[in-house]
């Protein structure tokens, strides 16, 4: 798990908490493959990205329900110091219940549904 990732995590579940309507964040290939991730999960309103000469900057758009914010419920489950590694036949065992499971691959960050559609494992980085 990149730690550029879990400073990104924290920053917009501390700004879901913290009712922010956007964020804005340096962009970076990791982060904008995770954004698009929890944009396909619906878990972010939109996002978009400014390339200036001097910086190149992401814009997120935070969804909100009823004065809740979805991202405030991400929750890390593989750490730099602990990776859990699940290959395709424990992948296929878990089971989706009210959570959406993220999972760092060779394809990139895909979530549980798409990992059993390739048929690859990789690393169970957080749920939300």
């Amino acid at each position: 798990m990149n730690i550029k990732i879990i400073k990104f995590l924290n920053f917009l579940k501390n700004a879901s908490l913290a009712h922010k309507n956007f964020i804005v964040v340096q962009n970076n290939s990791t982060l904008l493959k995770c954004v698009e991730a929890l944009y396909k999960e619906g878990l972010i309103l939109s996002y978009f990205v400014l390339d200036n000469s001097k910086e190149n900057l992401l814009y997120i758009k935070l969804r909100n329900v009823n004065d809740f914010v979805l991202t405030s419920k991400i929750k890390f489950i593989s750490k730099p110091s602990c990776i859990r590694y699940l290959p395709y036949h424990q992948i296929c065992r878990l089971t989706l219940k009210k959570k959406v499971y993220f999972f760092f691959t060779d394809k990139g960050i895909l979530t549980l549904e798409e990992c059993k559609q390739m048929r690859i494992g990789g690393v169970l980085s957080f749920c939300v």
